[in-house]
Formats: C-alpha cells, sequence, structure tokens
C-alpha cells in the first residue's frame, strides 16, 4: 500500500497570521519579559485576536502558536515556558494556572488517514484549577473546576472537578480539599 505524503490543510490566511505573529512575538513580546509590561503583552496578544480579561497574566517566555485560539478570564495566569499549541481553542477559566513547562496541546493527526490529517479539539481549564509544572494536556481535555494536574502528568481524559490526577496517563489520586485559612 502506498502512503500518501501529508498535506498541510491550513488555510493560507492561517499560515500568513501565524508568520506575522512569529515576527511580532520575537519582535514585540518575548522581549518584555518583566512584570511592568504585562499589561503592555496582553495589547499584542489582543491584537492577534486573543480574548483576555485585563488581569490575565502571561509570561513573556510562553509559547504561543495562535493567539486567536486563546481565551484568559479573571485572573489566568499562563507560566514561564508553557508551550501552547493552541491549534483550536484554549480557554483558562477564572484564575486557572498553567504551571512552568507545561505543553497544552488541542491537535494531534488521524492515524487511522493515510495521510495524518491534523485532527483538532478545544481545551478548558476550569475555575481555580492548576495545571503543575511540566504536565501535558491533549486534545478535547476539560480540567474541572478546583482540580489539580500533579508535575509531569499527561492528561488525555477529562478531569473531575475537585480531584487531583497525576501520572503517565493521569490517574485519579485523591480528592482536592482546601483548607480555611
Amino acid at each position: 500500500m502506498e502512503i500518501p505524503k501529508y498535506k498541510n490543510h491550513l488555510s493560507f490566511g492561517n499560515k500568513v497570521g501565524r508568520l506575522l505573529w512569529a515576527i511580532a512575538y520575537i519582535v514585540l513580546f518575548r522581549p518584555f519579559g518583566t512584570r511592568v509590561f504585562r499589561l503592555y503583552r496582553n495589547m499584542i496578544l489582543r491584537l492577534f485576536g486573543a480574548k483576555l480579561h485585563k488581569t490575565a497574566n502571561v509570561h513573556a517566555s510562553v509559547r504561543i502558536w495562535a493567539p486567536w485560539f486563546l481565551t484568559m478570564k479573571e485572573g489566568a495566569c499562563i507560566d514561564d515556558r508553557v508551550n501552547l499549541y493552541n491549534v483550536n481553542m484554549v480557554t483558562l477559566e477564572e484564575y486557572a494556572t498553567i504551571s512552568q513547562e507545561s505543553f497544552i496541546c488541542p491537535g494531534t493527526h488521524d492515524i487511522k488517514s493515510p495521510g495524518h490529517e491534523m485532527i483538532s479539539w478545544p481545551i478548558v481549564i476550569g475555575v481555580h484549577a492548576w495545571v503543575a509544572v511540566r504536565a501535558f494536556v491533549g486534545p478535547g481535555v476539560k480540567i474541572g473546576d478546583y482540580a489539580v494536574v500533579g508535575a509531569g502528568a499527561a492528561v488525555f481524559k477529562d478531569v473531575e472537578p475537585w480531584t487531583v490526577v497525576g501520572g503517565n496517563p493521569a490517574k485519579f489520586i485523591k480528592k482536592r480539599v482546601i483548607k480555611d485559612a
């Protein structure tokens, strides 16, 4: 059986948008890494279609594939060196956090197809949910409100609210309990 060559199905407009974003990222976004420039970085992201609450925080070292597929609500944060390969919508609800060096990936390739076409589903990180350092979140996953994805976990299925998961693949560890201050 002859396997056909991979065909890139992204539109010309998408490719041009990503090229312009890549230039803006290098020149206008990444060099401005201090906290003082948070609002400026948010403005640049908004110019490229991101929907960000005024209190959203995106660190300058975050790698964003397509800002127009990013929504961040009040107090949401994407920390240092996160790789946001958002070929589809990624939404961070209120006060959701993605910690350092995590990989958020709503896209994959159809392994049943000889052409391995790109397929994708949106990712949602719930209210006060936390994706800990170096975690992987795959296509179509919803991290429930107040859930925690442990460090280094690989999540391929939805995470229930108020739970802690970890491992590869991520499995239930315990219910999350927040102590009174």
